[in-house]
């Protein structure tokens, strides 16, 4: 702990003295969260039973000048519950750059994945993966419209293995875009996984390309204080083991997502039909692939009812989510229930540089 305190301490001396302008600010906050994740899966071949349950506490300090302009710096501090470990499981870092206008948005070094606007459906990243991997290492620049409220480009960049003896490249290319249309709304998500070898020569795993790309549209409403949520999608997949297969497998399918929410409970369905869009996941697993497992599904559908509750309080600062779903992966159905509380505190402190006056 006594380390963590000095680097914030350098670090926040370090921002301070490389911005010279009159309209400073000092930002400093902290976000937490603590999640519980329980699935029982018993009889289902693709993903194992398992509970997660642990907290994370992301302390911050930073510089804001000319209003658009933001130097950060934090440290995430895990700890898994019930863990061997006497002090943290785990402890990394963010450092980024972040420009902040109406109309662009662009960050640049190590920041939270709440950043990002799109692929928000399970299929890209699961509740877990987010959890644990909650920083972006690289780029993403996004164009908003104030015209036409809601409408978004994005585009992101995640570099996620740096190739050595022990871990194999790793990188991610996003975009996602939208565009409301009244009650309607069409869009897109697309990644490009890049998943390449080690320097290990014993090593036999090959370099995988995994491309997904989901067009959408979406109908969302407010019907007598209900809100009703449609989004049908079209998901293609393109993926390519270069040394075990050598050519492109293209799985694809349809999803319909369905939900109506009123007073913070929402009900919601997930029905997905067609191919096992995670065609490698029995040889590379989550390694390869960051979303719910169930999309590996041989039997051609795979269908997550949902029961869930959320709500923020105090000027929300402090939120709370649960929730349980079924889950059918084609031949029998599991459960999966969740609580998460989080967190989220930032206070700025504006800054006046002292000036010496010479008579």
């Amino acid at each position: 702990m006594r380390r963590i305190t000095t680097y914030i301490a350098a670090v926040m001396a370090l921002l301070l003295s490389v911005v010279d302008t009159s309209a400073q600010e000092l930002r400093i906050g902290a976000d937490f969260t603590t999640l519980f994740d329980n699935r029982e899966y018993a009889g289902m071949g693709i993903d194992e039973s398992g509970t997660l349950f642990s907290a994370r506490l992301t302390p911050k300090v930073g510089v804001v000048w000319a209003e658009c302009n933001e130097l950060m710096f934090a440290v995430d501090m895990v700890q898994d519950f019930g863990h061997d470990s006497k002090f943290l499981s785990d402890a990394n870092v963010q450092l980024y750059y972040a420009f902040r206008a109406p109309r662009v948005t662009a960050l640049a070094g190590i920041f939270p994945r709440s950043e990002m606007r799109g692929l928000a459906s399970p299929l890209f990243f699961d509740r877990d993966y987010r959890y644990y991997h909650n920083r972006i290492g690289g780029v993403l620049a996004r164009y908003e419209n104030p015209r036409f409220e809601g409408s978004y480009v994005e585009f992101a960049m995640d570099y996620t293995g740096m190739r050595d003896f022990d871990t194999r490249e790793a990188f991610m290319i996003m975009s996602s875009g939208a565009m409301p249309v009244g009650w309607f709304s069409f869009g897109y998500d697309l990644m490009m996984g890049h998943y390449a070898k080690d320097y290990n020569p014993a090593t036999i795993d090959g370099v995988v390309d995994n491309i997904l790309v989901v067009p959408y549209v979406g109908f969302d409403v407010d019907a007598g204080g209900f809100d009703i949520d449609l989004h049908l999608s079209y998901v293609q997949s393109l993926q390519r083991d270069r040394i075990n297969e050598h050519l492109w497998m293209a799985p694809c399918g349809g999803e319909l997502y369905a939900a109506i929410s009123r007073w913070g409970v929402t009900l919601s369905n997930r029905l997905y039909m067609g191919g096992d869009l995670f065609t490698y996941y029995g040889r590379y697993g989550d390694d390869l692939y960051h979303g719910v497992p169930f999309y590996a599904t041989t039997e051609h559908i795979y269908d997550a009812i949902a029961a869930s509750y959320s709500h923020s309080f105090f000027s929300d600062t402090v939120s709370v989510e649960a929730g349980i779903t079924a889950e059918y992966d084609g031949v029998r159905w599991g459960t999966r229930q969740w609580i998460e509380l989080s967190v989220d505190l930032d206070y700025d402190i504006s800054l006046k540089r002292k000036r010496e006056v010479i008579e």
